[in-house]
């Protein structure tokens, strides 16, 4: 296989896309969507643009759920990744219902079948990466859709429809996960 060397901003080379969700400082619910992360144990790694809204209230209030949205949500995953929460609440602009979370002070998004409730246990910011902040918290709470569940509770791969994102900076869109077992 001849490669190429490429000069991309960015290389997403396929990422679950998933909603944060949290409320603000103010108590009104909000939702982000990112592509960043992964979970080992009860440990969760995010990234987050160190500008954004998202990430700068949940510096401030420290609970937050990740949120896996199925296909159908595409057009709100495209929209929070798009919309800036400085300017709106997007649960206001979107049919998502926010629900309160058993673990967490943090709304979870109804709609996902997926949920894992979270608490910040450090935000940083370092050189040479500026702009970018990693975010680490403590899982709390996992909950799954019942359709996802095998007759013995575990997770049924095949039910899953996950939106994947991928894109090189200037190019981008999603895949979705269509797992057979």
């Amino acid at each position: 296989m001849e490669k190429v060397a490429v000069d991309y901003e960015k290389m997403y080379y396929g990422f679950p896309a998933i909603l944060i969700s949290f409320y603000d400082v103010n108590g009104t619910p909000n939702v982000t969507t990112i592509s960043s992360s992964y979970t080992l144990r009860d440990m969760v790694a995010l990234g987050f643009n160190s500008k954004g809204y998202a990430v700068n209230q949940i510096k401030a209030v420290k609970d937050f759920v990740i949120n896996v949205p199925d296909r159908t949500l595409s057009t709100a995953v495209e929209f929070c990744g798009t919309h800036t929460g400085y300017e709106q609440s997007k649960f206001d602009s979107l049919e998502l219902t926010p629900v309160k979370s058993p673990n967490v002070n943090a709304p979870a998004i109804k709609e996902c079948p997926i949920t894992i409730e979270c608490t910040l246990t450090e935000a940083y910011e370092r050189e040479p990466f500026k702009g970018i902040i990693n975010v680490v918290a403590q899982i709390k709470g996992r909950y799954v859709a019942k359709h996802l569940l095998d007759e013995n509770g575990r997770l049924e791969l095949s039910g899953l429809d996950n939106i994947i994102y991928a894109g090189d900076g200037k190019v981008r869109g999603f895949r979705y996960l269509q797992a057979s077992v």
